[in-house]
């Protein structure tokens, strides 16, 4: 009778163990999201894990919430790392927590005040350059971001710019790209709803509604976003080009909920640390997909 109450008080005492290990901890609850401690691997493993609701897990709303949530607690900790491929020579480019949040938030305010608004499509035709990071966030933060594969041809750049009916397109400068800046030019000809094109690393030419990133980008507040916006987890985020099954390419749009969600799974499935370096090596057609995992 003793050794069979003292195994169920043991085994109360695990499960105890077990149903804490899974809730959210404060340190985790200051990062925006609660992945936990350790792999999942057996069935018992997800139903403790589902005994905590997602909302519990996710508190943020939005990829911006849960950015600035999760740099604003090691603010001086290097949060982005870009390394320029195919050229060794090239030194790295390093954004700590602070300033890569303060870089969104001039993006973002410059994407408003071109007449951005949260219903509106910014597509990315950019090759791997560290303005595309801040861009995708910067644009879920003033509206939606569709990331479109440079590898596509101009034909399809066209068709994917109709269907995601992009107000802005941001591209790179002919010195950067010239064959990415000869689609650009195609696409404007073809594409009726593109309002003005942001250009990257160059000059532009603002009487034909081409802006230069880069020089306008710094003259806008970095401390927070002037619109004030209230950004819903049922808002959408990105629309993110796929192929159907005859390879023809499409969008689907994810909601900040949806990328939230990826974000939470993936610190699931890898139980990255905070101080850790996720190396995110993707191919061209799905650049952009695996985003979220910076903040995870």
């Amino acid at each position: 009778m003793h050794d069979r109450m003292g195994g169920e008080r043991f085994k109360i005492r695990a499960q105890a163990r077990d149903e804490a290990s899974m809730a959210p901890s404060q340190r985790e609850r200051e990062r925006g999201m609660s992945p936990p401690t350790a792999p999942r691997r057996t069935l018992q493993d997800i139903e403790r894990l589902e005994r905590v609701p997602l909302a519990r897990r996710l508190a943020v709303g939005s990829t911006y919430a849960l950015l600035q949530k999760a740099l604003a607690s090691s603010p001086e900790q290097p949060a982005r790392c870009f390394l320029p491929l195919g050229d060794p020579s090239q030194l790295g480019e390093t954004l700590t927590a602070r300033a890569f949040l303060g870089k969104v938030h001039q993006a973002a305010n410059l994407l408003a005040d071109l007449g951005m608004g949260p219903q509106d499509v910014m597509a990315l035709l950019l090759p791997d350059l560290l303005e595309k990071e801040l861009l995708l966030w910067g644009g879920q933060a003033a509206g939606i971001v569709c990331p479109i594969p440079p590898c596509l041809s101009a034909p399809q750049v066209v068709e994917l710019l109709r269907a995601a009916k992009a107000k802005v397109l941001v591209v790179p400068s002919p010195s950067v790209d010239h064959e990415l800046w000869q689609k650009t030019e195609q696409a404007r000809r073809q594409v009726k709803s593109i309002a003005l094109v942001l250009q990257v690393r160059g000059p532009g030419n603002e009487r034909d509604a081409a802006y230069a990133f880069n020089a306008l980008v710094e003259e806008y507040p970095a401390d927070r976003l002037h619109t004030g916006r209230q950004i819903a987890p049922d808002d959408i985020a990105v629309t993110l080009p796929i192929r159907d099954t005859a390879g023809a390419p499409g969008l689907v749009p994810l909601t900040h909920g949806n990328l939230l969600y990826t974000a939470w799974v993936l610190g699931l499935v890898t139980t990255l640390a905070q101080e850790e370096v996720l190396l995110r090596g993707l191919s061209r057609f799905f650049q952009g997909w695996w985003w979220p995992a910076g903040s995870s």
